[in-house]
């Protein structure tokens, strides 16, 4: 008998694979829904043909030899989740980049209907001012072969019983931030709107926008805008055992953070 993945594992290789990787814009009609909705870094773009698929052609062609390097996978009948790195040549600057971010769908008959993500594009910036390339941590040794986790009750009221102190988003996390300021040098937290949460047995992954005080960490952004109110979006990753949080990995969007504070 021949192993098979499973339809969730090929329905996230066929995303990160066959559609990014691969450049095959016509991978997004088999597996995305028409009505395929994005939110990210603040913007929600809606229909797969009307706004997704045209700003992901664009990044495409941006970065021509794009790859997709996945380092962790959350598996669900109807949720998916993995963080990754993107990296690739850009084709305006001539020079090479890698950004991390992370990601979570829901997935409707078969289809990836709603998705969520964030993405480090700070760190992108950085690197194609400076041409000095981040280093591309390792990848998942087989994350298609990962099992298929039932949605928990037990490990979503304690990923929502960490995400009730905001200040633990800033503490002792594995922050997607290379280069330029951490969390906790740009945001005194006072709170955090949960967009969506998801589970697969102890793991889950959640989005939401993390509100508080600006801190001035930024060196482009004038310090007069120190101590203003700021939102920030986040996508993570949560372990869970015996019912505490024992691991975050988290992605903010500290491009759209700092263009929006100087606006």
């Amino acid at each position: 008998m021949t192993a098979a993945i499973s339809p969730s594992a090929e329905l996230l290789r066929a995303f990160a694979v066959d559609f990014l990787t691969s450049h095959d814009p016509e991978v997004a009609h088999r597996i995305m829904h028409p009505d395929y909705r994005l939110l990210i870094s603040g913007h929600l773009l809606s229909g797969r043909e009307e706004a997704y698929l045209p700003a992901t052609v664009a990044q495409l062609d941006l970065f021509p030899g794009l790859c997709v390097t996945v380092h962790d996978v959350v598996l669900a009948p109807d949720a998916l989740a993995m963080r990754f790195t993107e990296h690739g040549m850009s084709a305006r600057e001539g020079r090479v980049s890698s950004w991390g971010g992370i990601t979570l769908f829901r997935v409707e008959d078969g289809t990836l209907r709603h998705g969520w993500a964030e993405e480090d594009y700070y760190a992108r910036k950085l690197q194609l001012r400076s041409g000095y390339v981040n280093i591309i941590r390792a990848p998942h040794p087989a994350p298609w072969d990962q099992p298929v986790r039932q949605p928990d009750a037990d490990t979503e009221k304690s990923i929502r019983t960490w995400l009730a102190d905001p200040s633990a988003l800033i503490e002792e996390v594995d922050e997607i931030s290379e280069g330029g300021p951490k969390l906790s040098e740009l945001i005194r937290p006072d709170g955090f709107e949960l967009s969506v949460l998801m589970t697969a047995g102890g793991r889950g992954a959640f989005h939401g926008e993390l509100g508080g005080e600006y801190l001035g960490g930024f060196p482009e952004v004038d310090q007069e805008h120190c101590g203003r109110q700021i939102v920030v979006p986040i996508a993570g990753i949560a372990d869970t055992l015996d019912g505490a949080v024992v691991g975050v990995q988290i992605c903010a969007d500290r491009l759209g953070l700092s263009r929006r504070i100087s606006s």
